[in-house]
């Protein structure tokens, strides 16, 4: 069993990264094996037969596919998926799409032996060209009750895990990520999110943090992993 992860996939727009051709190790992996989406994962939207198709697609590859959420995703939809418990915490499965798992933030989940702290959730900083309820929704944010969820089940692991997987990262963090993005207009403010993530900076014991959401692959420094394009075995 291995563990793969990546960063944002925007339902269609950047799926093809995960195809054989650009991902040859995808093609030796199996249903134990598992791929993390770090947010924006944006599918479904609006039921389009694309949609569908990738779906499907991404169904059909031998591997588990499990992701965050980022701030671009339908939250009405996932807001309406069953919640059942897996590897320890709370996950959302896709009924038509069974191999497709969300993970639920602020969750604590046990994953081959590899405790992992999952944490969904960004502020869009283009939610000005966008519409309420069709393209942008206020819950892209964690509440607070949300939060507090988090911290209770991370007091209960004694505040330590191996891994951290969110969509953006904390305030500190967040001048190296935006040295290397081409788009960073209106994401150097910190919000509530990157806030909060600077207390678990803070807090936590852990061993790597992965995220996306700002578009670029780099190495920040020995302990955090900004994704995009890049697809690497959980640990490195």
């Amino acid at each position: 069993m291995s563990i793969w992860i990546s960063g944002d996939i925007h339902g269609s727009i950047d799926i093809k990264k995960l195809s054989y051709r650009r991902w040859p190790e995808g093609r030796m992996l199996t249903s134990e094996d598992q791929l993390i989406i770090c947010g924006d994962f944006g599918m479904p939207w609006d039921g389009s037969n694309e949609e569908k198709y990738w779906l499907g697609w991404l169904c059909d590859r031998p591997w588990t596919t499990l992701f965050v959420d980022g701030n671009h995703e339908c939250f009405p939809h996932l807001a309406e998926l069953p919640v059942s418990d897996r590897w320890g915490g709370r996950v959302q499965v896709y009924p038509d799409h069974p191999s497709i798992i969300h993970l639920m933030r602020g969750e604590i989940y046990d994953i081959d032996g590899a405790r992992i702290f999952a944490m969904g959730g960004a502020a869009s900083h283009d939610k000005q060209w966008r519409t309420p309820g069709w393209d942008w929704f206020a819950e892209e944010m964690p509440s607070a009750l949300e939060l507090g969820s988090a911290e209770d089940r991370l007091e209960a692991a004694d505040w330590r895990v191996d891994y951290v997987v969110s969509h953006c990262c904390s305030t500190r963090m967040l001048d190296a990520a935006l040295a290397r993005t081409p788009y960073p207009d209106g994401r150097d403010m910190p919000d509530a999110l990157n806030e909060w993530f600077d207390m678990l900076e803070d807090r936590l014991t852990y061993r790597r943090w992965y995220f996306g959401h700002y578009h670029a692959d780099a190495e920040l420094d020995g302990r955090h992993r900004l994704l995009y394009r890049d697809i690497v075995e959980l640990g490195r």
